[in-house]
């Protein structure tokens, strides 16, 4: 192999020859090409000969611009480049040269613009005194520095992977004696750099133009090619250089424009010198027919805005958003004369097209200070996705909504008669812009079309990719419930023997999520389904995440308080690890292991305070693996730390973690969750098929109850009691709702599963269940409810209850004595101040106003219960004169009352105590409903009877105002359906979401009562 000596040694005997053949023009042209890779990238040649003196001394010289700015992400020689401005003179001359430098360097000072510096290149070796004398002279002589570039110095620059071809191309170097190129560019980009740089510059066809676009491109991101960015701009611009007599044709010259702009803001982080190009392409696009140009003029344009908001652009707002309206006003043109039943695939580019700008924020209005970016400064240094992960909206990012999703709809419409559409680019955009687009009612009918367009070529394996992306993007995006949904389809779409892998892996996100949402129910059924699939594939590449699943399952089980079931899955867990993983102890390389030690730590250190008539039993578990001589010891030395009592430990532990320790002890079992406002009790007699089937339950309701979050069910704030039993498919009856004013109550009958149980009779009877008590917890009509479920449907909702092997089959690893030794010992940790389990922030109950409900017309409806008071003036009148009355409602209103609250209780009670009196014996629903419409509105006279005051008692008011409660919720469109309803339930609904305690202008009902006592 040739060496760089060898290399080295020739160009300088080629260089000795220039002078001897007078080859002045080609050292003057290497001298060019290197000052341009060594010194600055814009050096300009000179005007007149070098033999002539019409160059004034001067080679080359540069406009002030230089390599640091204009590749900032270069390093080595470009990295310490001078930012000065500079002159550029060579000689081939032998003899004389002390005496010729001084000379040059006189003209070169005498005349022209001024100068900094000098970079003297010779075709000859000078010696290294000689050339500090030089130096000396021109810094007192003339003021500038000189650096003198030798042959010694030259031959060095033209060995150099970068600048070997100038040697090749000028000094006849050999292919023999190229040494090996040291940087990692592809064999592709050397080839076709050295093909490009033989044309002479001689550029002007398409397939020119392809080659030196692919070259602009690499040179642009490649950190390895970045020196080469001025060498493919200059090609570049040949096929725009109007002073050339080579014939390009406009479209050629248009997509030379658009790399030129792409790859100076990109390479050199600067639209200087090329903002007039993105007018000449917009104005262009704005001719054509052709959507790809349309398009391409909409992605300049989104450079252009984004330079323009950094301070890389000197165009304005204004006429940033003119030529966005531009192209867009050019694109409905061609789409009103486009028949899209006869041309669907030109009508999708038009759509896309128009999507495409219609992602450009509007930024009208929008000043910025010359040289200054116009973000905030807390988002200046942030990227793309942490700017979309920030904001709140599309409104937020100044993102036409509404017109962007329409388009997108018309897109997706069209998307299965137009085969030929590409709709990558498409799915970029729509996946990138995810965080802000999910909100909107459209979103998953254009996901859905997107990814089957995709599918349909590239398959499910894109489709799982784009899946997770999106997925990816809104988990950063705090959106969890929406990531949720795409890691579901997902696991689907990546549920093949080829990619089982990325579908298991699918599986183990799901029940993450689920943990972070403490969920732990839904989070142990994927975690074993995941342990499920894996083991049974029997694949090298997917069986190792068996170990990862269980250890997934033990820590579930630890978030739902099921402690000696966690106890027992993690030996499962260990032996599996044992089994599959590589390096399966180190600790390190295997981060699962930490967690997993802790927690098993925590229950035995919370066991041996607490309940330590249980440490013999968990001991017992752990020692099938030895388990138990790593964690005891772990015990002994955290067990100091531990600062709880038993009482404060549960109370945390159920508000914070939502669930109570060893809760799978004792004769009944206890699940527990929040969400949504709900807060769940499920228990179940202790042995293994009722706990599976009661595990089932609560996984199919913790899984509803997240697809359904985003959709807003509107739920009553209230305590769910449910126990569940297991019954065979004689009995008719799942579901029996107890009466109880104080909580949603019910028990529920469940299949028992056997080998021979039908999956879907499992799976619909869950649905069944699970549907009758959410009818009976939301406020919204039956309609309403079973509407959103069939929603939830088509959006995929049954492949996320029941996908893999049945629930029972796959969790049913621990053996029948597990659960008599559970059910025989009753260690639950109880928290004896009833606290209520904390949800995760993403399930808590809404806090915005409930659908359709309208401010202003609840306003009006108080101003009518002020109104509607007035009837019962003199009633009121009588308990504001009596003390005991008075009392009364000033502790009512002590409570929170407000004053049509307390007005609304008085005319229920006098209304009702009426009604009793004139109904007489005949008290048919008829009759009733004949003597109420007539007292309704019937205004109070001095001659009407009174009514004894002891029916206006503090508890009387109350049970009027829990029923009124009832009939204002309906007024409001609400529904309770329930025979007997939750009265504390619809009053924290009603205050929490439908302005309950709000209150308009009127005269205080108390206070002349309570100024006159």
């Amino acid at each position: 192999m040739v060496t760089r000596v060898e290399t080295e040694t020739f160009i300088r005997f080629q260089l000795d020859q220039l002078g001897a053949l007078n080859r002045h023009h080609d050292f003057e042209s290497l001298c060019f090409r290197i000052a341009q890779r060594r010194i600055s990238s814009n050096i300009l040649p000179a005007t007149g000969p070098v033999s002539s003196g019409g160059d004034q001394g001067r080679d080359g010289e540069t406009f002030f611009s230089s390599l640091p700015e204009e590749l900032p992400k270069a390093g080595g020689f470009v990295g310490r480049a001078t930012t000065e401005p500079l002159v550029i003179a060579c000689t081939i001359q032998r003899n004389e040269l002390k005496n010729k430098v001084k000379d040059d360097l006189k003209k070169i000072t005498s005349q022209g613009q001024p100068v900094a510096r000098v970079a003297y290149f010779l075709a000859q070796n000078m010696p290294v005194g000689m050339r500090h004398d030089l130096q000396e002279f021109a810094r007192e002589e003339h003021e500038v520095d000189l650096e003198i570039f030798d042959a010694l110095a030259i031959s060095t620059f033209l060995a150099e992977p970068d600048l070997v071809w100038v040697a090749e191309k000028f000094l006849d170097l050999p292919s023999n004696l190229v040494p090996a190129n040291e940087l990692s560019l592809p064999q592709w980009y050397q080839d076709l750099q050295r093909r490009v740089r033989s044309s002479d510059g001689l550029l002007n066809s398409p397939g020119e133009f392809a080659a030196v676009r692919a070259g602009l491109r690499h040179a642009t991101n490649d950190p390895d090619a970045q020196n080469d960015l001025a060498e493919w701009l200059q090609y570049a611009h040949s096929f725009v250089d109007l002073s050339s007599n080579l014939a390009v044709p406009e479209d050629l010259q248009m997509k030379a424009r658009y790399e030129i702009v792409v790859a100076t803001l990109r390479g050199k982080d600067t639209l200087a010198g090329v903002e007039g190009y993105i007018d000449d392409f917009v104005a262009y696009s704005a001719t054509t027919s052709i959507a790809g140009d349309l398009q391409d003029a909409s992605a300049l344009i989104s450079y252009w805005q984004g330079a323009w908001a950094a301070g890389l652009a000197t165009t304005t707002s204004a006429h940033l958003m003119a030529q966005l309206q531009l192209i867009l006003d050019r694109v409905d043109e061609l789409l009103a004369d486009t028949d899209r039943d006869v041309y669907p695939n030109a009508t999708a580019h038009l759509l896309a097209a128009r999507a495409h700008i219609l992602f450009h924020p509007d930024v009208t209005g929008m000043v910025r200070t010359p040289g200054a970016p116009v973000r905030r400064t807390d988002t200046s240094e942030m990227s793309f996705q942490e700017i979309l992960s920030k904001a709140e909206s599309a409104e937020e990012l100044k993102i036409q909504l509404d017109p962007l999703m329409d388009t997108l709809s018309d897109l997706a419409a069209l998307l299965p008669k137009a085969r030929m559409f590409p709709v990558q680019t498409t799915c970029d955009l729509f996946e990138a812009f995810s965080p802000v687009l999910a909100a909107h009612r459209n979103y998953e009918t254009i996901r859905n079309a997107l990814d089957d367009a995709l599918s349909s070529v590239e398959g499910d394996n894109a489709v799982a990719e784009r899946c997770r992306s999106r997925a990816l993007s809104l988990f950063k995006s705090n959106k969890p419930l929406l990531a949720l949904r795409e890691f579901h389809k997902a696991k689907i779409s990546w549920f093949h023997g080829e990619t089982l892998r990325g579908s298991v892996l699918a599986m183990l996100t799901i029940s993450g999520l689920y943990s972070n949402l403490k969920l732990p129910h839904a989070a142990k059924k994927y975690a074993l389904t995941a342990a499920s699939i894996a083991v049974s594939s029997q694949n090298s590449d997917v069986i190792d995440l068996a170990s990862d699943s269980l250890i997934r399952a033990f820590n579930a089980c630890y978030g739902a308080g099921a402690w000696l079931d966690a106890t027992a899955l993690s030996q499962l867990a260990l032996q599996a690890h044992g089994t599959y993983a590589e390096e399966a102890f180190d600790h390190e390389h295997h981060p699962e292991l930490v967690g997993l030690d802790f927690h098993q730590t925590m229950i035995c250190m919370v066991a041996r305070k607490f309940r330590p008539e249980l440490v013999e039993t968990l001991t017992e578990l752990l020692s099938a693996t030895d388990y138990d001589k790593q964690i005891w010891p772990y015990v002994d030395e955290l067990e100091s730390t531990f600062a709880y009592d038993e009482a404060s430990f549960a109370e945390t532990t159920l508000a914070e973690l939502g669930m109570l320790p060893f809760s799978d002890t004792g004769a009944t079992r206890a699940l527990t969750f929040s969400a949504l406002g709900t807060h769940w009790n499920i228990t179940c007699t202790n042995d293994g098929p009722t706990v599976l089937a009661a595990e089932r339950f609560a996984a199919a309701a913790q899984i509803l109850l997240c697809e359904l979050a985003t959709e807003d069910p509107v739920l009553l704030d209230e305590s769910v009691l449910v126990e569940i039993r297991l019954a065979g498919p004689e009995y008719k009856e799942r579901v029996e709702l107890r009466p109880d004013n104080n909580q949603l109550s019910a028990v529920v009958s469940l299949l028992p599963y056997t080998n021979h149980t039908d999956a879907e009779d499992l799976e619909q009877e869950i649905l069944h269940a699970v549907g009758v008590l959410l009818i009976r917890l939301s406020a919204l009509s039956q309609e309403q409810v079973l509407d959103m479920l069939g929603d939830a449907f088509s959006r995929g909702f049954l492949s996320q209850l029941s996908f893999g092997r049945p629930y029972d089959e796959t969790a049913g690893l621990l053996d029948k004595a597990h659960y008599q030794r559970a059910s025989q010992i009753n260690h639950q940790i109880i928290d004896t101040r009833s606290t209520v389990a904390k949800p995760a922030s993403t399930l808590e109950q809404p806090s915005s106003y409930g659908p359709g409900f309208s401010e202003s017309e609840w306003h009006d409806m108080i101003k009518e219960r002020y109104e509607v008071s007035k009837v019962i003036g003199f009633t009121v009148a009588r308990l504001l004169r009596n003390a005991t009355c008075l009392r009364i409602l000033e502790e009512l209103r002590s409570e929170g009352w407000l004053d049509w609250h307390l007005l609304t209780a008085i005319y229920n009670v006098a209304t009702n105590y009426r009604v009793n009196q004139e109904i007489g014996d005949d008290r048919s629903p008829e009759r009733i409903r004949q003597v109420t419409q007539g007292l309704v509105n019937r205004a109070e006279t001095p001659n009407t009877p009174n009514i004894p005051l002891h029916h206006f008692s503090k508890e009387n008011l109350q049970q009027a105002f829990e029923r009124a409660t009832l009939t204002i919720a309906l007024r409001l469109g609400l529904q309770i359906s329930r025979e007997t309803p939750n009265f504390i339930g619809v009053r924290r609904l009603l205050d929490r979401r439908y302005g309950f305690m709000h209150d308009v202008p009127h005269d205080d009902l108390l206070a002349d009562a309570s100024i006159s006592r």
